[in-house]
């Protein structure tokens, strides 16, 4: 009933806008009068961020990717979902008088940013892998929402330098509001911790102290493994798709050749932390510690016990059909 549902969504390829070009697969005379409020809107989130250092250094890399962005009506409006498959993220709808707000401004900017780093994260070799085991998957998860805050954080303090300190007071004021004042300790203590990545690592760490964000990024992680499970199986074990009457999930992640058995490697968990100017903030960071993996949430923790043994049982039953058919 839903097939096709959302073919016709907005898709502007930063690249296009950074030439002033008409973006996505649209010709001027076809866009909507929401749809040119959209790329003007778009257009005045680049122009903040060329204030910032790191926030013109992410779009740039952006841009060079052929990253897309578009609108999603059905994501909160400080919302961002990164599609590594196809290479684009989607920001959240909200009303266009509050977007001439700077509340509203805020929103888009922490969304923008949080989809300029996730793609940094994919083209620099560490975007969402499901083939690490789930409670590996999670770990990588928070670790990756944990920099993507703790690095919105240092281009709203590089945006306050430049004069437009809204965003900043937007995060200080909103639910990372700890993360907020712990950065911001950390460079008043010593001015050179906001370039020697000191404030970025007490924003990062900060970011695990609050259950709540925890909970929230292990919701969504076990429900991508579950996705990529229905990939794996409608590869791997086809039958076992039909069983259930159901059809294989639409490609919003690659396929994974490998679900739920790889290590995540300290090294890999590190690559989060790198900078487009070179510094590794997280270099040396101890993720195996009970500080980045303590699971409290009743409900994810049982979530995670199921896919678990889903996975497990998936394996067995596709090595044991691999080997009847040798």
């Amino acid at each position: 009933m839903l097939k096709g549902y959302g073919e016709r969504r907005i898709s502007i390829r930063l690249g296009m806008l950074a030439e002033d070009e008409t973006a996505g697969s649209f010709s001027r005379e076809s866009l909507t009068t929401g749809q040119e409020i959209f790329l003007g809107y778009i257009r005045d989130l680049c122009d903040v961020l060329e204030h910032s250092p790191l926030g013109r250094r992410l779009l740039q890399n952006a841009v060079a990717r052929d990253v897309s962005v578009g609108l999603d009506p059905l994501l909160e409006p400080n919302g961002c979902f990164f599609y590594p498959a196809q290479n684009h993220f989607d920001l959240g709808y909200q009303p266009h008088m509050l977007q001439k707000t700077e509340k509203g401004m805020s929103r888009y900017l922490v969304s923008f940013l949080a989809g300029l780093r996730r793609a940094w994260h994919l083209h620099n070799g560490c975007g969402p892998d499901v083939g690490l085991r789930p409670e590996d998957f999670i770990r990588q998860s928070r670790c990756a929402d944990a920099d993507i805050g703790a690095v919105t954080h240092l281009a709203a303090w590089e945006l306050r330098g430049a004069g437009a300190s809204f965003l900043w007071r937007y995060l200080l004021s909103g639910q990372d509001g700890d993360v907020a004042v712990v950065f911001e300790r950390a460079i008043l203590e010593n001015p050179y911790h906001q370039f020697d990545g000191a404030a970025l690592r007490a924003g990062f760490n900060q970011w695990f102290a609050e259950g709540e964000r925890t909970a929230a990024c292990d919701h969504v992680a076990l429900e991508i493994m579950d996705m990529a499970l229905m990939q794996y199986m409608a590869q791997c074990a086809p039958n076992a798709v039909e069983a259930v009457e159901a059809e294989p999930p639409e490609a919003e992640f690659p396929a994974p050749a490998v679900i739920g058995r790889r290590r995540l490697a300290r090294r890999a968990a590190e690559k989060l932390g790198l900078l487009p100017n070179g510094l590794n903030y997280l270099s040396g960071c101890p993720f195996n510690s009970e500080w980045y993996g303590r699971q409290e949430d009743d409900i994810n923790r049982m979530h995670l016990l199921h896919l678990q043994r889903d996975i497990l049982q998936v394996i067995d039953n596709n090595t044991l059909i691999t080997g009847l058919r040798r």
